[in-house]
């Protein structure tokens, strides 16, 4: 069975994070309690529908929500709404660069909109050093 579009980019999101940590397939394995034979057929696309608690495993030892890496696996919205960099690449397939000019942007109008209700000095210390 060939993989699909959500298995590939769930297994390049989880592959680059792992490397930009610095860890080896074997080393988020144990972080995770996870199977490394699993958890590199999970980067190589291999499954259509990963376990979500193994997802969720993965995603803590990454120190990423586990909303994101459900996005990015395709599955349905949970509570927890995802990050906007997991969600752009989950919803548009956008390469890295694109995706991270989009972040930024949003965090300069988001830092220029106080949230309702919110913290207020917050949103004014991020307004001031945009």
């Amino acid at each position: 069975m060939a993989p699909n579009p959500a298995s590939i980019n769930l297994g390049m999101y989880v592959r680059r994070l792992r490397e930009e940590r610095g860890l080896s397939n074997r080393k988020l394995a144990a972080m995770a309690d996870v199977d490394s034979t699993w958890l590199s057929r999970l980067e190589h696309g291999v499954y259509h529908s990963p376990d979500p608690h193994l997802l969720a495993q993965v995603a803590e030892a990454l120190n990423v929500t586990t909303a994101d890496m459900l996005t990015v696996a395709g599955y349905p919205a949970t509570d927890e709404l995802p990050t906007l960099r997991p969600y752009l690449r989950a919803k548009y397939a956008l390469p890295d660069e694109a995706v991270a000019e989009l972040q930024t942007y949003f965090d300069f109008i988001n830092a220029r909109y106080p949230k309702e209700g919110g913290n207020h000095d917050q949103d004014r210390s991020h307004r001031k050093a945009a």
